[in-house]
């Protein structure tokens, strides 16, 4: 139902990509901005339009969708204007009023207005560069090393201590390897740490270029490495990563310091109070403490917070019962968080609305889109999917109207000889409708052509899916029975003479293993009726005026 009830709602969610904007022919202007369309007296504009012909046409990214060889302009305007209509009733119908509305577009202020304000503290901050070179650098990195695997820790210890007497390693590891006791290869090979054993990589993290690692265990035998050398190749997307996951962190401590400096500067903690407050005594006993009017905590210039504010809020956190907390100690531990949330809550907000945060056109927008899909998605739900009507017949004709939906491909079994000539292709055909047999026409028939030759298609009676078959040879073999024989030409200059060996029909699947599919197919088909019923109805209510007339096509000055 959601993901129903989000193909149309999507649609109050207007796309902002770089569009290949309408061009004009003097249209109106309205408090300084063109005018696509007006809706009861009320303008729609120009820059609405553009972003809704981006979403839906994809000019952003560089295509087009094209009516008649033109841009469809029609499409995003009738978008627009049916969203519109639909939040214009929604209002009307007093959908703006229900309190769930109310709540969720509140909640989310609330939270843009955190987010706005905590982003703007910190705007401006770069990552570390020391931080995240070193972070990059533990990502990258690589060891340019020699490895020899030894069975017996005696001959593990032979091997290091000859070179530690000043033999050379490639020497050593070559004689152990040809004496039985080691395996490995003798050239330098890059690994990451990701590629290690624990052990390994914690041997390699202690070592030096041109060390020998200690005698490293693993599961059947010992491990000895020459550090050969430490690379850190260059790559640009982990450095990125590395980059924004530095940032992400110090945005995340800057921001926790500004709560706490706003903390500082707008509350007091009654410290003795929160200290003795015991959530769990049972005197006077925790209902009580939440109609407690005590201060627990006092902002500047707003409603000071309660020991009863307090233990609500420490009261929801527990959905199954707060009586089983009592004597667990677990009820007094939340205290300080909680009240640490509260007071953060509330000093975001009065900063952000000192700093004129609720006055900022980006965040304003961003509340009255939110706030729009709310009210359409109350239109859905409250008004046009109770009343939409759906029974099994419509699942039935679904079903038989789109049978081929529901069907397995049409399948051929085909055998052709390929002829470069048109000639020899149609003398090939008149042989085998007069009674030749196929094989011996294959191997006598003159003007073959070399089965090797490229871009030749080869059917040689195994069973094909119809639809994977070119579109002319598809076309031609619609009606095609078991036993029929044609001649194809293809692009390539060839020409086939075709003997039809099988025709396989399309087998429907059972109504029962469709029946949920179908279902939601044909719900979605009603909700789209039912939106498109009840816009075309509002519009004979609401005026619509369209100045889409006025718009010069692109597609005709490119």
């Amino acid at each position: 139902m959601k993901k129903i009830i989000a193909s149309i709602g999507i649609l109050v969610m207007l796309g902002t990509g770089n569009a290949c904007a309408a061009r004009t022919n003097g249209l109106p202007v309205v408090n300084g901005k063109e005018v696509i369309a007006t809706l009861n007296g009320d303008p729609i504009y120009l820059d609405e339009f553009n972003r809704t012909l981006a979403s839906m046409h994809g000019h952003g990214e560089g295509s087009s969708t094209l009516k008649t060889g033109k841009i469809d302009y029609e499409a995003p305007l009738k978008r627009l204007v049916d969203i519109r209509l639909v939040l214009l009733e929604a209002e009307n119908i007093g959908l703006g009023d229900l309190p769930d509305i109310q709540e969720q577009v509140a909640a989310f202020s609330k939270q843009s207005m955190r987010t706005f304000l905590l982003d703007k503290a910190t705007m401006g901050l770069k990552a570390d560069a020391a931080k995240a070179d070193l972070l990059y650098k533990a990502e990258v990195k690589q060891y340019a090393l020699q490895s020899l695997k030894i069975s017996k820790q005696e001959d593990a210890q032979k091997i290091v201590a000859e070179i530690e007497a000043g033999g050379d390693y490639s020497v050593v590891a070559a004689q152990a390897i040809a004496d039985g006791i080691a395996e490995g290869i003798m050239e330098t090979k890059k690994h990451s740490e990701k590629e290690m054993l624990p052990q390994i990589g914690a041997a390699l993290a202690e070592m030096k270029k041109g060390a020998l690692s200690p005698i490293i265990p693993i599961q059947d035998g010992f491990v000895l490495i020459k550090l050969n050398d430490i690379n850190y190749p260059e790559n640009l997307a982990v450095k990125k990563k590395v980059e924004e996951r530095v940032l992400q962190t110090q945005r995340a401590v800057a921001q926790a310091q500004y709560i706490r400096a706003l903390q500082e500067k707008y509350t007091n903690i009654e410290e003795d109070l929160l200290k003795n407050l015991d959530l769990e005594a049972t005197e006077p006993g925790f209902e009580t403490l939440l109609e407690d009017k005590r201060f627990v905590a006092s902002i500047e210039g707003e409603e000071p917070v309660t020991v009863g504010e307090l233990a609500t809020a420490i009261k929801k956190k527990f959905f199954h019962g707060i009586e089983k907390m009592y004597g667990t100690g677990k009820l007094n531990k939340k205290k300080e968080g909680e009240l640490d949330k509260i007071l953060t809550s509330r000093v975001i907000a009065k900063e952000a609305l000192a700093q004129g945060i609720d006055k900022d056109p980006s965040f304003q927008a961003i509340v009255e889109e939110f706030r729009s899909s709310m009210l359409f998605g109350a239109v859905m739900t409250k008004v046009i999917i109770p009343n939409l009507q759906m029974g099994e017949k419509d699942i039935e004709h679904y079903y038989q109207e789109n049978l081929q939906d529901f069907s397995s491909p049409p399948m051929v079994r085909l055998k052709s000889l390929v002829f470069s000539e048109k000639e020899d292709a149609e003398n090939a055909l008149a042989k085998l409708r007069g009674g030749t047999d196929f094989s011996w026409l294959a191997a006598h028939a003159e003007g073959q052509a070399d089965a090797e030759s490229e871009g030749l298609l080869h059917f040689d009676g195994s069973l094909l899916m119809l639809t994977t078959l070119p579109d002319t040879l598809q076309q031609q073999l619609t009606d095609i029975r078991k036993g029929d024989t044609t001649t194809y030409a293809d692009d390539n200059g060839y020409f086939y003479t075709i003997l039809v060996e099988d025709v396989v029909a399309p087998v429907p699947q059972e109504l029962a293993e469709v029946h949920e599919a179908i279902k939601e197919k044909v719900f979605k088909v009603k909700l789209q009726e039912a939106f498109d019923d009840m816009t075309d109805k509002l519009r004979e209510f609401y005026p619509v005026k369209s100045y889409v007339d006025q718009l010069i096509d692109m597609s005709a000055v490119q």
